[in-house]
């Protein structure tokens, strides 16, 4: 980032993807931060909070899209290496959703360095996993801080608060503080004291923060257009409780998020309710729970029942078990896109299952989504969508993991911005909301069209010094070699998916133009591949046997 003026002490913000016309996702953000000692000589360090991809949009044909690390992050190689950029002091996760984590192997595959990783021990163990599942070798993985929230970390002449968010296990906001300014950085949040993983935000903390003075909020935007009562995931959990005690005697199948382990609690204790076992397959989706016991948080506790895998459920029949597979998106190779196409190994899905997919689906992936809940129909199963159930009177089974309006109202009456807030993470009609519901408040809003802008914030002041012509990478799977995650349907050993070589192509700001195709690192490292996976039980004969145990 060029600052047009870096002779101001401040803090300097700037959104190199997040604030995208086209979509959601990508997420990363820069922060300068520029101090004067007592004899007023300057000093400048910069960090970085997030490093996500977007998902392919169907024009771009590239499988995701993420913030170019050229003049962010310097390339690998030691000291013989060019260096044409400073390292950041760090890297800041949010919270371990891909939109805001998973760029972080690829700018290792390009050849690019990644400072210290600061997060909290779930996000930890997701990076880890994304990076060892990725072939990345060990020596070029980044070294992991793992912190807690309420924790302070000086981190480039700011002070760091790691603040607790209702969003995921794990999520946490950043409060960032020097003596000139202090910015409020929301990552992905909401308020849900009924969710039952990880730590509930603390609104006293929230409060005792802007009573200290915040200048800037840089906010999620996502969900701030929907008006009217939330939905906590206490109700969630009644309606699916009923829903399940409705399908007695018939097989049922969820299809969620590998990281939507919040509803995999929900639907835990709606099977154990109804006298069912809950049984979870799907890669993902045991990578999460795996992690989750290793940083600490009882899965089994917050469900209210042992959580099974496919090995211990083999004699089971299908009426006694809730199943939750991947797949709520359509995603190929996931768990509900194998069943619906009667794949080897898939679930079995006939006239006797009921299929429900307590998630909305989101504009990239409603054909795929249309498509598959077609071909689940069209095997006689009962489909339930987070839509259906709103018209025909079920009641709710999704709520956005974001603020909506309420939401975002309690946060900016809680820390009372004094200046500014720069609404990021959404669309152009998403930040246009936040901004007319701040200037509602009587705060001053600044909202940015698309990413580059550089905010200074200094001395209750936050104004654009500088705009910058921020890129993106468009990452294409070849399947020349077998090196990274996800090979093309068929390429893999054994019936094992094989790992997946991407091309990496250099886009325009609105991902819409190839500024440089096939962009190649200066030496790309001979990664092992990825460990395969002894194959489990297929969970069909769950399905096969109606007479229950």
């Amino acid at each position: 980032m060029e600052l047009v003026d870096g002779q101001m002490p401040g803090i300097y913000w700037q959104s190199r993807m997040g604030n995208n016309s086209d979509g959601i996702g990508g997420n990363c953000h820069r922060y300068d931060v520029v101090t004067a000692d007592a004899e007023g000589r300057l000093a400048r360090e910069y960090f970085i909070v997030d490093l996500g991809v977007k998902l392919g949009h169907q024009r771009s044909g590239y499988a995701c899209e993420f913030p170019s690390p050229e003049g962010l992050l310097p390339r690998a190689g030691g000291r013989r290496a060019p260096q044409s950029v400073v390292a950041p002091a760090a890297l800041l996760l949010t919270h371990a959703h891909e939109d805001h984590l998973g760029a972080v192997r690829h700018v290792l595959d390009m050849g690019f360095s990644v400072p210290p990783v600061y997060c909290t021990a779930f996000t930890a163990q997701l990076l880890d996993k994304s990076l060892v599942n990725a072939g990345i070798e060990r020596q070029r993985r980044p070294r992991i801080v793992v912190i807690r929230p309420g924790d302070v970390a000086r981190i480039a002449n700011a002070d760091v608060e790691f603040v607790a968010v209702d969003h995921m296990p794990g999520a946490v906001a950043l409060s960032l503080r020097t003596a000139e300014a202090s910015v409020f950085h929301t990552g992905d949040y909401k308020f849900d004291d009924s969710l039952l993983l990880g730590e509930r935000a603390d609104l006293q903390r929230l409060r005792a923060i802007g009573s200290a003075g915040v200048d800037a909020v840089v906010s999620d935007s996502t969900a701030v257009s929907e008006v009217g009562d939330k939905v906590a995931e206490a109700e969630i959990r009644r309606t699916l409780t009923g829903l399940v005690a409705a399908n007695k005697g018939r097989a049922i199948i969820a299809g969620i998020l590998g990281t939507q382990l919040d509803r995999l609690v929900s639907l835990g204790r709606a099977a154990a309710a109804n006298d069912r076992f809950l049984v979870v397959t799907g890669r993902s989706l045991e990578d999460n729970l795996r992690a989750l016991r290793l940083s600490g948080i009882d899965i089994d506790a917050a469900a209210g029942t042992h959580v099974m895998v496919p090995a211990e459920a083999a004699e089971l029949a299908a009426s006694r078990a809730l199943v939750v597979t991947t797949g709520a998106f359509a995603q190929p190779h996931a768990g509900l896109t194998r069943a619906a196409e009667r794949l080897p190994n898939g679930l079995l899905v006939d006239g006797d299952t009921t299929v429900i997919i307590p998630q909305r689906a989101i504009a990239p992936v409603k054909a795929a989504h249309s498509a598959m809940v077609d071909r689940l129909e069209r095997l006689g199963a009962t489909v339930i969508t987070a839509e259906r159930a709103e018209t025909s009177g079920i009641g709710p089974i999704h709520q956005s993991g974001h603020a909506i309006e309420k939401d975002t109202r309690l946060l900016y009456s809680l820390l009372r911005p004094t200046q500014i807030v720069a609404p990021m993470h959404g669309n152009t009609a998403q930040l246009e909301a936040n901004a007319r519901l701040v200037r509602s408040l009587g705060i001053a809003a600044l909202p940015l069209e698309g990413n580059g802008a550089v905010v200074r914030i200094t001395h209750g002041v936050a104004e654009v010094v500088g705009r910058e012509a921020v890129r993106r990478i468009g990452a294409a799977e070849t399947g020349e070699h077998k090196q990274l995650p996800r090979a093309r349907k068929g390429e893999g050993r054994g019936g094992a998916p094989a790992p997946a070589v991407y091309r990496y192509d250099e886009l325009d700001a609105d991902g819409r133009t190839v500024l440089a195709a096939d962009i190649r690192p200066a030496t790309r490292p001979n990664r092992p591949k990825a460990a395969r996976r002894p194959p489990g039980p297929g969970l069909r004969d769950m399905a096969g046997d109606r007479r229950g145990r």
